[in-house]
This record gives structure tokens, sequence and C-alpha cells, in this order.
């Protein structure tokens, strides 16, 4: 990483999946920077390892799939200083990249039915989602989801903290997926295609 304002520096990132029919090179060789306060979009066709690209950065690849080479410098704050750590180089599985996922680096997921839990309230994830990362009151991260949901511009947010994932419109559950994308004021935000399958006045909004 060259300079102060690089957050995110990847380089030759190669990730690939080991089936029985061989090896399948999703991601071979992707590298890019992103600046602090600026915006990166990845542009391909579908299937060409974009979403993978994504999931690589915080090493929520799944068997048989594994990140096998490459950098993925990110640039954290940590006691008031910075350092650069390779997410490449961390455990998928341990407890210092479960810190970094959604705390510093936030991601806003491409369907939002498949990643809210159909059995809890909008209010609870949310809240959850808060007090993972920060040591506050129940009522303290109840409050600052009606907050988050504001932010998003849902309509009357108090009122849908109590409702399921399915009484919501797409749109509206996308909005929520990005409340709790930012609920832990990440430095660094991934959205995997947010407006897919919206109408294009939502996506607008989004």
């Amino acid at each position: 990483m060259t300079t102060d304002n690089i957050v995110l520096s990847i380089r030759d990132l190669q990730t690939h999946f080991f089936t029985e029919s061989g090896v399948v090179r999703a991601v071979d060789g992707v590298s890019f920077d992103v600046p602090a306060g600026k915006t990166l979009g990845v542009l391909g066709e579908s299937g060409c390892g974009k979403s993978v690209t994504g999931y690589s950065i915080l090493r929520l690849i799944n068997p048989p799939g594994r990140v096998v080479g490459g950098e993925i410098l990110f640039q954290r704050e940590k006691n008031g200083d910075s350092e650069i750590i390779d997410l490449a180089r961390l455990d998928p599985r341990g407890e210092e990249i479960r810190r970094i996922r959604g705390n510093e680096i936030g991601m806003i997921f491409q369907e939002p039915m498949t990643s809210l839990d159909p059995l809890f309230t909008v209010g609870d994830q949310l809240t959850e989602a808060i007090r993972v990362h920060e040591k506050v009151s129940k009522r303290s991260a109840l409050d600052r989801s009606g907050e988050l949901l504001d932010k998003v511009r849902l309509p009357q947010p108090r009122d849908l903290l109590g409702k399921y994932p399915h009484q919501l419109s797409g749109g509206m559950r996308q909005r929520v997926m990005i409340a709790m994308a930012l609920s832990g004021q990440p430095r660094l935000l991934i959205a995997d295609e947010p407006t897919t399958a919206l109408d294009v006045t939502t996506e607008a909004q989004i």
C-alpha cells in the first residue's frame, strides 16, 4: 500500500473452487485500490467473479472454495493509530476476522430475504448487530436501530422495528440490510448488487 488514504489494496487476489470436475478459478489475479471516501464500482457479466471477490475480502468463502493467493491489505484504525493488515492471512473462522466483519468492514448482501432471519423482527436483528460490536444497553441499541432506519429513509421507522422481514416489501428489506451494514459504522462498505430485482424508482432511491 503506497498512500495513507488507501483503505483497501488488493493485489493479485486468487480465489479458486476445488471440485470433482477440476479447479474453477473464480477470481484469478485481481488487483485494485479503494481510496478513503471514494466509491469503486466493479463491472462484469454474471458469473465473472464480482461477488466472490467481495466475499473473499471478508473471508466468507465456503469449501470447496478458498483464497489461494494474493494480498488483501486493509488499513484499519486501532487505538487511534493506523495499521495495515493482510486479511488473506487471517483464519476465516478466527476471532480477528469476526471482529472486522460488520464492525470495520460492512457488507450489503445481494438477496435480503436470505440474509435476514424470518423468525426475528427487524428491531431484534438490528439491535443484535449493534450490540455485537458495541457495549451498549438493549434500549440504546433499539434507539440507534430506529435512527438507522430513518437514515435509510424508511417511513415510520419505529413501527418497522416490530415487523418481520416477510411483512416488508423488497425495497424496504433492502434498506434494512443497508441499515444493518451501517450499524457498526464500518470504515469500508461492500455492496453486492444491492438493487438487484428492484423496480427502477426504488433502485434510484437506494
